[in-house]
């Protein structure tokens, strides 16, 4: 049970209603005998509670904003963590009732981490509850989690899947690993009710194999990933591009990313997946044990932040477009980079929603290496972007091969730092022909495909006349659209689009 935050100590019964002349401080022996809005509680008029915590351990916030005493003993039935008195919590038994649901009892607590610490067991929590790779506190109500959180229903895995109610932050991004015990192994995604998105990134160390899921069954039993999901004849190409989740497993790292369209939402409950390292050659199962973490979003504010970093622009053959210099003080402060550049970009972005609000400049002069960058070496240079919030922009002298202007990872592992794919990269030479406004169009189309956005129109490999749409019901193939992609596309997003990068775990 949570400590209380502002009363330790009730001993009385709290009776009555309020209305009466008791200020904050004052005697009182009932709640009428305190002004309206306060309560009595010890014997002294304080003020009404709206989460449980303000009461204390052993202690409900009734919806009259009243503090109650919990009266449940050990072994008793219960819902919330409030039900229960001081010392004990309510813990799930795992097994189900004559509905359904998932049976829970007050039990002594374990001494072991609070609730919204990380864990990997039930035992490592003092609630006894282990969800989402984090410490959960059961409720019925979001009066009865701490500020900070709110009551969701989350599914239990060791329940069958059922859907129990917990205390989950009520903001941001949510990570969590997920083990992966052979090269090969059927997964299970639990996803809450409040998640709006989840983002899951697949590694392997050998950079030499591929990683990723290759089925995905949402909680319905249907397929959202895999040759199952095909609705329809066509080659390995067509298949990926009709399926209603894009994924397949790549090089040394991965990352699924759902849900793609409005028109096939998020399920709550457990997705099963199966997980596997592949022979770059012939995709059979591999020898590498995959690593895996999950990262949901639990909100919809729209604030995106930036990282900035600045490699080395020294003698560069486009520095007239800066002024002969650049660096993260220059950025700071020059009008090219602040108004040209910033500002195209917050404007085009504003376009789907999504508010451009902290940035942050950073050089990074020692890596001589990656100054000029070949694709091939960019996991190097993108695993340097430590910053889980937001996305990294990393500015290069150049991209190759010839003719790249900007790179990154589509979708992009949001919520996450220090991956080899955290990041997008934008290659400077483009300013020999191009100006920062239209270097900002480029950014923003990078910047949204590592959100979720898919090319509005992708051509067949060996057949350009072959054409695949994205799984949008708004969007074509128009060249207006922000994700045309050709450095003359527009900068149009359409309500779907927006409705995806709403969803994204980069936004805070």
């Amino acid at each position: 049970m949570r400590p209380g935050s502002l009363i330790c100590l009730l001993a009385f019964a709290l009776l009555g209603c309020p209305g009466g002349d008791g200020a904050i401080g004052d005697r009182c022996a009932r709640h009428s005998d305190c002004k309206t809005d306060l309560q009595c509680v010890s014997s002294v008029c304080v003020a009404e509670c709206t989460r449980a915590t303000e009461c204390g351990d052993g202690y409900a916030c009734d919806e009259a904003g009243h503090c109650q005493r919990a009266t449940g003993e050990l072994g008793d039935s219960c819902k919330s963590e409030v039900e229960c008195v001081a010392g004990l919590s309510c813990q799930m038994d795992d097994v189900l009732d004559e509905n359904g649901d998932v049976v829970s009892s007050c039990n002594r607590e374990t001494g072991g981490r609070p609730a919204g610490d990380v864990c990997d067991l039930d035992d490592d929590c003092r609630n006894g509850t282990c969800a989402l790779g984090h410490c959960v506190d059961l409720c019925t109500s979001t009066r009865d989690c701490g500020y900070g959180t709110s009551c969701t229903n989350i599914p239990r895995i060791e329940a069958s899947g059922r859907m129990f109610g917990g205390c989950l932050q009520s903001r941001g991004a949510l990570s969590w690993d997920i083990p992966i015990q052979g090269p090969s192994a059927s997964v299970q995604l639990p996803l809450p009710a409040a998640a709006r998105s989840v983002s899951v990134y697949f590694s392997v160390e050998d950079l030499t194999q591929k990683v990723g899921a290759t089925s995905v069954h949402a909680p319905s039993g249907l397929p959202v990933v895999g040759p199952q999901c095909v609705t329809g004849e066509g080659s390995e190409e067509a298949n990926y591009y009709t399926c209603p989740v894009r994924h397949r497993p790549e090089l040394g790292q991965s990352v699924l990313a759902m849900p793609s369209s409005p028109t096939q939402p998020l399920q709550a409950g457990v997705y099963s997946l199966t997980v596997q390292s592949q022979r770059a050659v012939d995709s059979q199962v591999g020898t590498a044990i995959p690593s895996m973490t999950a990262v949901i979003k639990l909100d919809s504010s729209p604030v995106l932040d930036l990282h900035f970093h600045f490699l080395n622009f020294d003698e560069h053959p486009c520095s007239s477009a800066f002024g002969g210099h650049l660096d993260a003080a220059t950025a700071k402060a020059a009008s090219f980079f602040q108004d040209d550049y910033l500002s195209e970009l917050k404007d085009i972005l504003a376009r789907g929603g999504v508010t451009l609000n902290n940035k942050s400049y950073d050089d990074l002069r020692d890596h001589p290496d990656l100054d000029g960058l070949d694709v091939a070496k960019v996991g190097e240079l993108l695993k340097l972007g430590t910053s889980s919030v937001g996305i990294n922009v990393f500015f290069v002298r150049t991209l190759s091969p010839i003719g790249l202007q900007a790179f990154g990872p589509s979708p992009g592992p949001a919520g996450l730092g220090g991956t080899r794919q955290s990041g997008i990269v934008i290659g400077l030479d483009t300013l020999c022909y191009r100006n920062w406004s239209q270097l900002a169009r480029l950014t923003a189309h990078e910047i949204a495909a590592y959100m979720g956005l898919y090319k509005n129109i992708e051509l067949k490999a060996d057949d350009p006349r072959v054409k695949y749409l994205d799984p949008l019901d708004d969007t074509d193939g128009s060249p207006t659209n922000l994700m045309f992609n050709s450095e003359f596309g527009g900068v149009d997003i359409s309500p779907a689009q927006r409705e995806i990068l709403s969803r994204s775990a980069v936004l805070r």
